[in-house]
């Protein structure tokens, strides 16, 4: 019951509660009605409480986001609204400065039973709605945490946009975080075959190793912030160089903002220094 801390009256009243006791629960501050027949608490996802009274639900990557999977940053809060939803009910005060909308069919069903879309919807929006080298991210996440199976993963895919139905042969559930799934992607569509998560003679893993001479690192925005961490990570890329690769680290703000130059520079490495056949 109540996922999220998003309760329905229902909910509530199935589980012994009454009129009286939701209304000295609101009192006390345990409690706040969110739209007419919903409720939340302090816990309850402020990004969903908006879209509930944008008179929509929580969808695309801020659903995936919530369910647990990798998404990119700075995308906004995605509403999702039934196609019979009238402009009035997205039109108010609380709607945001960075709200992103969707439309769905019926039977999507994005409607009062739910306080967030379930996973197959946000996923679908998220195929129109994200590049390719940011959907794949999200796609390899949602894999690699198990949150779908790959059969029902790739016919979600299939059903959405031409444009999208190539990532299904670049999935890659081994991929443990976003950034590395960009980089990855990147060197594919770039005709760079890599491989992923790689363990060497030393026991390390590798992100992303091209060959079995070049290594790339990808730096996550947090790993590698404490000095423990810094110290222990310069000693693997020595173990790595050690064992004859070259390495490329990249933090977390330059695959996500400039991956471009990840690109160029990953390739004038290789034309520079690929061994010699």
């Amino acid at each position: 019951m109540g996922r999220f801390s998003m309760f329905t009256t229902a909910e509530l009243r199935a589980h012994g509660e009454t009129i009286n006791t939701i209304r000295d629960s609101i009192a006390a501050g345990m409690r706040f009605r969110i739209i007419k027949g919903w409720y939340g608490t302090p816990a309850t996802p402020k990004d969903a409480v908006l879209a509930m009274r944008m008179g929509g639900r929580l969808g695309c990557v801020s659903a995936l986001k919530l369910l647990g999977a990798w998404v990119p940053p700075d995308l906004g809060t995605h509403v999702v609204f039934a196609t019979s939803a009238s402009g009035r009910r997205t039109a108010g005060r609380e709607q945001g400065e960075s709200v992103v909308r969707h439309w769905s069919a019926k039977r999507d069903h994005t409607g009062s039973a739910f306080g967030v879309v379930p996973v197959e919807v946000a996923i679908a929006d998220a195929l129109s709605c994200l590049p390719p080298h940011l959907l794949i991210a999200v796609l390899d996440s949602l894999l690699h945490l198990g949150m779908i199976s790959r059969n029902r993963l790739e016919a979600i895919i299939r059903r959405g946009p031409k444009r999208v139905h190539h990532l299904i042969d670049h999935l890659e559930p081994r991929s443990e975080s976003g950034i590395e799934s960009i980089v990855r992607y990147l060197l594919a569509i770039a005709g760079i075959p890599s491989d992923v998560q790689v363990t060497m003679l030393s026991g390390d893993r590798t992100d992303i190793e091209i060959g079995d001479w070049l290594v790339i690192e990808a730096d996550g925005r947090e790993t590698h912030a404490k000095e423990k961490a810094f110290t222990a990570d310069r000693v693997r890329v020595v173990r790595l160089m050690r064992e004859g690769r070259i390495v490329l680290q990249f933090a977390y703000a330059t695959i996500m903002y400039d991956y471009e130059f990840v690109l160029a520079a990953i390739c004038d490495v290789m034309d520079r220094h690929a061994p010699v056949a």
